[in-house]
Order: C-alpha cells, then structure tokens, then sequence
C-alpha cells in the first residue's frame, strides 16, 4: 500500500479538525485565539496522521520594543522527510522587556497551522462582550459643518483601500512561494501590521483571504 504524501496526510487532518474556540483572556475586552488552543487543537491529529512541523527558516526586525518576524513553517511526511510543504507566515511580537521575539514567534507559528489548515474560528456567545448600547452622535458645532463631511474617516478609508489592494495581490499568487514573497515586502508587512493594531476586522479579512487562497493552492497541488 503506496504511504500518503504530505498533501493527503494534510488534507486528513483538515477532515478531522473544525474550528479553534476563541477565548477572552484577563484584561482584554476583545476575544483571541491563542498559540496554546492552537497548538492544542492540532498537535494530536497531525502527530496521528504522521505530521511534523517545525520552523525551516526566519528573519526578523527589531523596532524598539517590536519584534518582527517573516517565519517559514515546515510540514514534513514522517515517512519520507523530503515530502514536504512550506508555509510563510508573518508575526509581531510587543514588550517592553525581553518576551518581544517570544510573542512574534507564538504568534507566526499560530497563524501557520490556522492557515496551513483552513481552521475557522469561532466565538462563545458567554465569553463575546456586551455590545454598547446605540447613542446617536452629537453634532458638531455649526462652524464645523461645512469643512467636515460627514461619515469619512480619512484614515479608514486609507486602510479599506490597502485591504482591498493587498486581497487582490494574495488572489493573484499562483504558489505560497509567491504568497510568502508578497507577505515579507517590509512596506505591507508595516501596512499590515497597521490593521492588526487599528482596524481588527478588516484585518481579518485578509487573514481570512489568505487562508482561502492558501488551501485553493495547496487543492490545486494535489490534484
């Protein structure tokens, strides 16, 4: 009996894992999925299917207290160690001591195995935070009205258009190598690293663009 190569061993564990719980830590009013739930979820299955993965190569940039990581992770047949498959992947890591590159690392590898693996995820109705109550908004001062148009955030708009360009650029990559390219460019790398800060839900669209696109490439390679 021919032994699965990586793409069917990968394409195995994709059937046996759904989603990952997001979860709200202490202190934080948003819910995460964390690098632990993660690597929890998944180690177990791809151990099963006769999976290992581990960091194949990494550069990274130290800003101030920001560490920045461009990691490949590699996803390794057990059975014949040169069938393998190549996931690149950013992650950022803050602190104000020592656990910058720490976080960076967590963070790349996550995102890896979340995408590498298409998992979704998703939130506990008892965990989400209580939405605010509506307030209509006060109205500016009359003086105002006429040099501010109303609903436009310079800044938003500014980051909506990156998004979409940056989407557009992911759809085009016929290969991860070409994702990974387009993911280290430094200039995007900031410009993503600036949604991840600012604008969390239109980071997740890319995040999940990425994903959809990455196991539209890996489909591909296996038929």
């Amino acid at each position: 009996m021919t032994s699965p190569n990586i793409y069917q061993r990968l394409h195995a564990v994709m059937g046996e894992v759904d989603y990952v719980q997001k979860e709200k830590k202490q202190g934080m009013n948003y819910t995460i999925v964390s690098h632990d739930a993660v690597t929890a979820k998944v180690r177990p299955i791809l151990h099963k299917h006769g999976i290992v993965y581990h960091p194949h190569s990494l550069d990274y940039v130290q800003d101030g207290n920001r560490t920045q990581v461009n990691l490949t992770m590699r996803f390794v047949n057990v059975d014949k160690p040169e069938d393998f498959v190549d996931v690149p992947c950013l992650g950022f890591g803050i602190d104000s001591q020592d656990k910058g590159p720490g976080k960076a690392v967590s963070y790349a590898v996550k995102y890896a195995l979340l995408k590498a693996l298409g998992l979704e995820t998703g939130d506990d109705p008892d965990t989400e935070v209580e939405t605010p109550k509506h307030e209509p908004a006060k109205a500016p001062p009359a003086r105002q009205q006429s040099t501010q148009k109303a609903g436009v955030d310079p800044a938003r708009q500014k980051a909506v258009e990156f998004k979409d360009s940056f989407i557009a650029d992911v759809r085009k990559c016929g290969s991860l190598d070409d994702l990974r390219l387009l993911k280290s460019d430094l200039a995007k790398a900031k410009a993503l690293q600036a949604l991840a800060d600012r604008h969390r839900d239109l980071w997740d669209d890319v995040q999940s663009a990425i994903a959809k696109h990455e196991t539209t490439i890996l489909e591909r390679a296996a038929a």
